[in-house]
């Protein structure tokens, strides 16, 4: 089955709603940094480590719509887009950042640790700068901060920080629809979090064996969302007793920060995935 974690494009798509962001009629090309941190487990531990993959670009960009103003709800089912792990921009020009920092410090572990990112992959002939070393994060209590030196005729120098999200327990999620639709629920935050929760579905449509097909939610991560029946047929016929098939939910706790560089925007998002299975 594919385990698919949230990629880094629907984060994108959640993220900059509503035109907030575009590569299309939005001025002039100017410098813009994304920042992905995603928190994963060290191997089989229960240890999370941060793995940031950041761009250094001159693209169209005309703002940001943080996390916390994103509104609650769903799209209609489509098919997925496989995870590639490249972030691809399309029509942008790279720009050199300089050195390249990711420091972690909070009120757990009160220690600063600080690791350098590199430039470590080029696809599409955009370049990545991705993290080596990995310490241990203290996730929901670190704060991570990037900093840029940035470089004559390149990316203007910066340091913005962001916080760590604290991790999740989903609970499992029914196949048949019930009153309004289906249920999710998972450890919430208090009111004020920054933070949203992703909701995707992911089943298969009868003609391939793994998932290929999703619907997908963004919800207030106060820990309970209902998604309304008239996305779920899809869903619900992939669960059907006498002939079910793959299916899998898959679920991000994200938080999106934006911040104005000189002439530029760089943007952050920290996140933490968990996939459950269904057996079919």
């Amino acid at each position: 089955m594919n385990h698919r974690s949230l990629t880094v494009a629907a984060i994108i798509a959640s993220a900059f709603t509503a035109g907030c962001l575009s590569s299309t009629d939005a001025g002039d090309p100017r410098p813009f940094s994304f920042i992905d941190v995603r928190e994963l487990h060290s191997g089989d531990s229960s240890t999370l480590i941060p793995v940031a993959t950041a761009i250094f670009i001159k693209d169209r960009v005309s703002g940001v719509l943080p996390s916390y103003a994103l509104s609650e709800g769903c799209d209609q089912a489509g098919p997925i887009v496989v995870d590639s792990g490249v972030i691809t921009t399309p029509n942008s020009a790279n720009l050199d950042p300089g050195a390249v920092s990711m420091t972690l410090k909070g009120s757990v572990d009160t220690t600063t640790r600080t690791v350098a990112l590199t430039a470590s992959n080029v696809a599409n002939g955009l370049v990545q700068y991705i993290n080596g070393s990995r310490p241990a994060l203290s996730a929901g209590t670190d704060s991570i901060r990037f900093d840029v030196t940035g470089a004559a005729g390149g990316f203007p120098a910066f340091n913005v920080g962001t916080a760590s999200v604290p991790p999740f327990v989903a609970q499992p999620v029914d196949d048949s629809i019930v009153g309004q639709g289906i249920r999710v629920q998972w450890t919430g935050l208090p009111a004020a979090s920054p933070t949203r929760m992703q909701i995707a579905l992911q089943y298969s449509d009868g003609t391939v064996a793994d998932p290929n097909m999703e619907l997908r939610c963004i919800a207030i991560d106060d820990g309970d969302f209902t998604i309304p029946r008239q996305y779920l047929t899809g869903w619900e016929d992939a669960g059907v007793d006498s002939t079910p098939v793959a299916r899998q939910v898959v679920m991000s706790r994200f938080n999106t920060i934006g911040a104005n560089i000189a002439d530029g925007v760089a943007v952050i998002v920290t996140r933490i995935d968990t996939t459950m299975v269904k057996q079919p």
